[in-house]
């Protein structure tokens, strides 16, 4: 382990009540999760008195697992608990005192049930403590272990960015969690930094040039972000000094109006409200300008369209003709038969317009080739070309990969023939769909071959569809009940009602059938 790693696991460890550790975006906390297990695992807090109690962790993605056992390897074995388990190995697994990954619908059931008794459990681990609330299913799991005993409840999060958003985001999870201590743990931190700097990654800045209609998109799209602001600032309600266009480039500038706001929102004008919508759909835009393509991009503005047109403060400025005007072009441009080009208006598309225009014909050889398609209007003489520009991203993307590949093919032969991993490149990507068309990009070229890894849908968990099929017994008569009880079916377990009911004093009671036969838990 790296010395801030160590730190941070003695820190947590000295207090018996836990903590909650906040990293920053980037830093191990696979790494960080599988050395505090392994220390629980083998040096107990003191005055410990569970023994073999078992050790929980709640809310850790596939990924993570892997990640974490692969960093313990046979030191410590970590046993995956699903949600659809029997309940007698599941008890079996909890009487065992080993490291659990479970989910929070499971546990909170167990323990209601008594089938999981809190003074048989050492430890809690969060791995998503950003996610806790005052009626999240971690705060509901952490009020019934420490209700009944003083347990350590470690806390972690690795989205600094998510603690901060609302007010006192970070002390209403404390609460919600029971814990009393906060670590820090930014990359500037004295340890962090010292072990950042030892080996110092070499990076490389490449920049990605926009054609010139996405640089005239962005110009309007920032002219509209002045003019948004100009109008926030007359309401004399936020600082004008970080309101800036500058600062609206950027994820943290919907921060900044959120922060300043969120304490006089409900005093604040629907006009004021909606020029915070509108800054952060400008942004959005901006952001997606560079990602999309340009079909993907336009089919967006439309969208925009109808569902903004209304009451949209930006989209009835000048610049927003423009924007939508030079997304047009990127994707298809109108021309007459002899090759002048025709204007198209703003407030329409051409294909709306070829619908008004009577006995009009198609031309028949525009299906015949799939990549130049032209639709022809015989009548007025007006033909719709498709231009289908390229996002430059992805022509940078190739220019790279074939720069590696030529520079591998210099290297040694020796080393190039070697069984380690040194010829993979990765590249990573923001979200799902990106991946999916760098692997659709990658695979046009013969000589490469690239899958996209990650949290996919085929990754995914399948959810649980039989709990719709199962039938429930109904009615008969009822015995007469002196207090009112609540059923709550398991499935509920997935949302705030449970935790709401305990909260308001219903404690649990009986167990009305077996969870995993009926899913119905009785409360009183």
């Amino acid at each position: 382990m790296l010395a801030f790693e160590e730190q941070v696991v003695s820190d947590l460890v000295e207090d018996p009540n836990g903590g909650l550790v906040v990293l920053s975006s980037g830093f191990p906390l696979a790494s960080l999760a599988a050395a505090l297990l392994l220390q629980l695992h083998l040096h107990p807090p003191p005055g410990d008195a569970t023994g073999g109690g078992c050790l929980l962790v709640l809310s850790a993605p596939d990924p993570l697992k892997a990640r974490i056992r692969r960093r313990l390897q046979d030191r410590l074995q970590v046993h995956d608990v699903p949600p659809d388990l029997p309940a007698q190995q599941r008890a079996s697994l909890y009487a065992s005192g080993a490291a659990l990954f479970l989910s929070p619908r499971a546990l909170a059931a167990d323990l209601l049930t008594s089938r999981l008794h809190p003074s048989h459990v050492r430890a809690l681990l969060l791995l998503s403590a950003h996610r806790s609330s005052d009626t999240s299913s971690d705060a509901f799991i952490a009020r019934l272990l420490r209700q009944r005993r003083l347990l350590p409840v470690y806390a972690f999060s690795d989205r600094p960015h998510a603690m901060v958003a609302g007010f006192s985001k970070a002390e209403r999870a404390m609460k919600s969690l029971y814990i009393r201590r906060l670590h820090l743990w930014p990359r500037f931190h004295v340890l962090a930094a010292a072990d950042l700097e030892r080996a110092p990654p070499d990076v490389v800045d490449v920049r990605v040039p926009m054609t010139p209609a996405m640089r005239g998109i962005q110009a309007a799209v920032l002219a509209a972000m002045d003019a948004c602001l100009k109008e926030l600032r007359r309401t004399n309600k936020v600082d004008v000094e970080d309101l800036t266009v500058d600062k609206g480039l950027f994820k943290s500038f919907d921060e900044i109006v959120r922060r300043q706001l969120d304490p006089i929102w409900h005093t604040l004008g629907k006009k004021t409200k909606q020029l915070v919508a509108d800054l952060r759909t400008l942004r959005k835009l901006l952001d997606y300008l560079v990602r999309y393509d340009a079909v993907t991009y336009l089919k967006y503005l439309d969208t925009l369209r109808v569902s903004e047109g209304v009451r949209s403060v930006w989209i009835l400025a000048d610049s927003s003709h423009k924007i939508f005007e030079l997304a047009k072009r990127r994707v298809y441009q109108v021309v007459r038969a002899d090759g002048m080009r025709v204007s198209t208006d703003n407030k329409g598309t051409p294909t709306k317009k070829m619908k008004v225009v009577h006995n009009s014909t198609e031309n028949e050889g525009s299906t015949a080739d799939k990549h130049n398609t032209q639709k022809v209007i015989a009548d007025v003489g007006i033909v719709l070309d498709e231009v289908l520009e390229e996002a430059p991203k992805w022509k940078v993307l190739r220019e790279l990969l074939q720069e590696i590949a030529e520079e591998q093919m210099k290297g040694d032969r020796e080393n190039a023939q070697d069984e380690d991993e040194s010829g993979i490149v990765l590249v990573t990507c923001k979200d799902e769909l990106t991946c999916f068309q760098l692997q659709e990009c990658i695979s046009k070229d013969p000589h490469k071959d690239g899958r996209c890894i990650g949290p996919t849908l085929a990754n995914e968990p399948d959810p649980l569809l039989c709990q719709n099929s199962i039938t429930r017994k109904a009615g008969g008569k009822k015995a007469p009940e002196k207090e009112m009880q609540v059923i709550v079916d398991m499935r509920e377990f997935m949302s705030s009602l449970p935790n709401v009911l305990h909260q308001k004093g219903r404690d649990h009671g009986t167990l009305l059938q077996d969870p995993s036969s009926s899913h119905r838990v009785l409360a009183r």
